[in-house]
């Protein structure tokens, strides 16, 4: 392989372990090129399919779907040395495939379980800096209570008494040595400034390992009544730190290398998988989630999202075999219900699998609204909450439900998932237009979502774009060989707030005979 790139070189090798040394150009692309987008990763395939095609002649083959290495033309020899010994290749999807290797080829020891201090994070909201106030001013305090009470309701995150953060006023310490003397993962601090009416909030959520921002935010509001403006700030802040915390912990996690992660880690890896809405990502998301559940057996959060992973495999139509995801759904689901207690993003999970997956919406909103009793603050629970109210046909309210979701995460990653939920919401009330700028919007933000080209076909019809309904149509069935009308009806979640829309899917040949 001399006078190859580094990553073909880990192409050949990823092949050469393929069965029939064969593998899809997608898997590849995601494996070499984890870090890059969609089309980066798929213009790197290309250019370096065309250097191993010069050097490597009819030994190679590919088309728009595969990759392959002619097994009569290539010869694989695995000497004594540790698997690949000396090799690694800047991609976090490579470097996990390749420990695998190692592990099953005996070159690896398999590692015990981690054991971890806690399996949340700990965040400590720090005094607030008043600029401007006399001492005795109590504005800031009253902030820093409200967000703090507002953040303690979460069960993602363990939050440091009040009292305690507040012990260190004044003091001349750095920031990660606060962390270090409360324990804290994460600090959030901020700052408040009056000018007449007017307040502007600034906070930012720092590391404490090193003191590095990780999220800033501002929050300019009118001083009027000022347990209404406080209760606003806090809930602005708890809706905002959620996602942002997650992903510093996910960027936390990828610090460690897949067999010595945790459950907590193992799960929190899985979820940028999981939220691309990809058959081959959703599969990459139950393969960490399967090794979070292997670690730890009664994780009611990874058994809970192991259901609506499956549930999405089955509702996105994912399978051929949509009963059988169905049936793991269901398996994962009842293991993790008893086990979910008050842990709010555990019962949105199973919220999403008891509609997506067992169809029973009344039980997917019973979980839904226990899920935001708990934390009112969770957008996947409002986004959650939103579909279920469009299946069981209330659609303004799912509408006011998917705006109190975008009010608490704008940048949520799953923010193309609320606006096809009020694409559907706004299809049902036939408001078409309105419905179609939301499937393409969430469309451009989700590019792997083909599932979505089924939304985008029916509204089209309703709306009497029939030349236009038909090439969605056929895009949508291009991503799902070997569909049929059976398998759909087998996968979709029961649909009967909307049956014109059903009919539209189900029986299309036919209203084409009937024209």
């Amino acid at each position: 392989m001399d006078g190859l790139s580094r990553r073909a070189q880990g192409l050949l090798a990823f092949l050469a372990c393929q069965p029939g040394m064969r593998a899809e150009r997608t898997t590849i692309a995601d494996l070499l090129w984890s870090d890059r987008s969609e089309a980066q990763a798929r213009a790197s395939l290309r250019q370096e399919l065309s250097v191993l095609r010069k050097t490597l002649g009819a030994a190679m083959g590919a088309n728009r779907q595969m990759v392959w290495l002619d097994p009569d033309a290539v010869e694989v020899r695995m000497g004594p040395a540790p698997f690949l010994s000396g090799f690694d290749l800047a991609s976090e999807g490579f470097e996990e495939w390749l420990r695998d290797q190692r592990q099953a080829h005996g070159s690896l020891p398999t590692p015990a379980a981690p054991t971890a201090p806690t399996e949340r994070p700990v965040l400590a909201v720090l005094p607030f800096e008043e600029i401007g106030a006399t001492t005795s001013d109590m504005f800031a305090d009253g902030i820093v209570e409200e967000i703090t009470g507002a953040l303690s309701r979460s069960r993602d995150f363990d939050v440091i008494a009040r009292q305690s953060t507040f012990m260190l006023r004044g003091t001349a310490t750095s920031l990660p040595e606060m962390a270090a003397r409360l324990g804290a993962t994460y600090l959030l601090e901020g700052s408040v400034q009056r000018a007449g009416d007017r307040v502007r909030i600034s906070l930012q959520l720092v590391d404490g390992d090193d003191g590095r921002t990780r999220w800033a935010d501002r929050f300019d509001d009118r001083l009027d009544d000022l347990f209404d403006l406080q209760d606003r700030v806090a809930t602005h802040v708890a809706g905002q730190l959620s996602p942002n915390l997650r992903a510093a912990e996910i960027l936390r996690a990828r610090r460690h290398a897949p067999e010595v992660r945790s459950a907590y880690e193992l799960l929190l890896t899985a979820l940028p998988h999981f939220w691309v809405h990809d058959p081959n990502e959703n599969r990459r998301a139950l393969y960490l989630l399967d090794r979070a559940v292997v670690r730890d057996p009664d994780s009611a959060h990874a058994l809970a999202m192991k259901a609506w992973c499956h549930a999405q495999e089955c509702c996105y139509l994912w399978t051929l075999s949509p009963e059988e995801a169905r049936a793991s759904s269901r398996a994962a689901y009842e293991k993790a219900l008893p086990r979910a207690q008050e842990h709010s993003s555990t019962l949105t999970a199973l919220s999403a699998a008891a509609a997506l997956a067992l169809r029973d919406f009344a039980s997917s909103e019973d979980l839904a609204r226990r899920a935001l009793d708990l934390d009112p603050n969770n957008a996947w629970g409002w986004l959650r909450l939103g579909w279920a109210a469009v299946y069981r046909g209330r659609h303004e309210e799912a509408l006011s439900a998917f705006d109190r979701a975008e009010d608490l995460s704008p940048l949520d990653p799953f923010m193309f998932n609320i606006d096809f939920g009020r694409s559907a919401a706004m299809r049902a009330l036939r408001r078409f237009d309105d419905a179609l700028v939301l499937i393409e919007k969430g469309m451009r933000a989700a590019p792997k979502a083909h599932w979505a080209y089924r939304m985008l076909f029916g509204t089209l019809w309703l709306m009497g774009e029939r030349e236009r309904a038909v090439e969605a149509r056929r895009k949508w069935l291009a991503a799902h060989p070997g569909l049929t009308t059976d398998v759909l009806l087998d996968g979709l979640p029961s649909w009967d707030h909307d049956p014109e829309y059903l009919r539209i899917l189900t029986e299309f040949e036919a209203i084409l005979a009937e024209r």
